[in-house]
């Protein structure tokens, strides 16, 4: 059966969106039907460091928006990140990721292509995954040759009037064109959305998962809108409306995910954070739904109430040992084989 297509003749995609009940279930247990014949029941780590919380960027909805003067800002020095490493490498994780807030200066860049450098000199074996915005192709280009193996560049939404919305200064073809960028150069392309934002339609979130479908990237890193009070995007209404539908948020991002594992088969797709925002095992229910990856945090404590894009944050008050266990545990409970030693490539880019 062709990749997709046929459930998007069969189904009314937009009804499933917002199953629950017995309904929901048989979503899940189709989507898990799916997961197991394409990709397994192996679950996949990757441990997370955020590096650096200026931004040159000014989204309406993030915490570390350029204009927020609440944040205290910092950027990690090498030996700090080094140690990050060091941990990753003994945790047996696999993989790496590097996320800062988007800055096109010529510092953060050097600094950048060093610390990637590193990682392929002291850990070669080691997958690593750079979610640091937009760059011009040049620059994607020596990331690459220095040893970047996957990029994550969330769209956040395939609808341009709502992208303008939440992103004043930012352009969605300047977005996409480093998205399509990103392939030519063969890294394995990463993207995403946001659930249940403000003016969000259930039409848009059906068109995401057609502009997934037609993009044909090989990750996924998404989970639903948490709100944060000093951003532009949250005024009193959007507060009580996001309080008021939080359960039917969660769900419909476990429906979401569930339909991007049955219509995009063998892609890797990560169970974001923000899920236990929502409840304490949510991160498990999204790998319940579909969901392959976990990237629990491996950035230094002091630093984690200092990256938040979103309030109310799981495990900033962690360290990364904690994490782990923590981790390892829940996905032993839940019923899956937690993956360590190994990169956990999308097999979607494999084929």
């Amino acid at each position: 059966m062709e990749r997709g297509i046929c459930i998007f003749k069969i189904m009314d995609i937009k009804k499933l969106l917002t199953v629950d009940g017995g309904e929901q279930e048989d979503l899940f247990g189709l989507a898990n039907k799916v997961r197991k014949e394409e990709v397994g029941e192996n679950i996949y780590f990757r441990g997370i460091i955020e590096f650096a919380n200026f931004c040159e960027k000014d989204c309406v909805y993030c915490g570390i928006r350029k204009s927020n003067e609440n944040v205290e800002r910092f950027w990690m020095g090498e030996e700090e990140i080094i140690e990050c490493l060091r941990f990753i490498h003994n945790a047996g994780y696999g993989s790496v990721v590097l996320q800062s807030g988007e800055l096109q200066n010529d510092k953060f860049k050097n600094f950048l292509l060093d610390v990637v450098g590193y990682i392929q000199k002291i850990y070669p074996d080691m997958g690593v995954t750079v979610s640091c915005g937009e760059f011009e192709y040049d620059y994607y280009k020596k990331l690459r040759e220095a040893g970047a193996h996957r990029y994550l560049l969330r769209i956040e939404t395939s609808s341009r009037s709502l992208f303008k919305k939440l992103h004043p200064d930012g352009d969605f073809e300047t977005r996409y064109k480093c998205l399509l960028g990103l392939k030519e150069l063969g890294y394995q392309v990463g993207t995403g959305i946001m659930t249940g934002l403000p003016g969000q339609t259930d039409e848009d979130l059906v068109e995401d998962l057609k502009f997934f479908l037609e993009n044909d990237f090989d990750m996924y890193g998404l989970g639903p809108y948490v709100v944060h009070e000093d951003t532009p995007l949250v005024t009193e209404n959007v507060k009580l409306e996001w309080e008021k539908n939080r359960s039917e948020i969660f769900n419909k991002t476990l429906n979401f995910i569930a339909l991007m594992r049955i219509i995009l088969k063998d892609v890797n797709i990560a169970a974001g954070t923000a899920l236990d925002v929502f409840d304490p095992l949510g991160r498990m229910k999204a790998l319940k739904a579909g969901a392959n990856v976990v990237m629990p945090s491996v950035t230094p404590r002091m630093y984690r109430d200092k990256y938040l894009l979103y309030q109310n944050k799981p495990c900033i008050d962690e360290d990364a040992e904690k994490c782990k266990d923590c981790m390892y545990n829940k996905v032993s409970a839940a019923g899956f084989k937690p993956m360590l030693g190994v990169r956990g490539d999308s097999l979607h880019f494999k084929s």
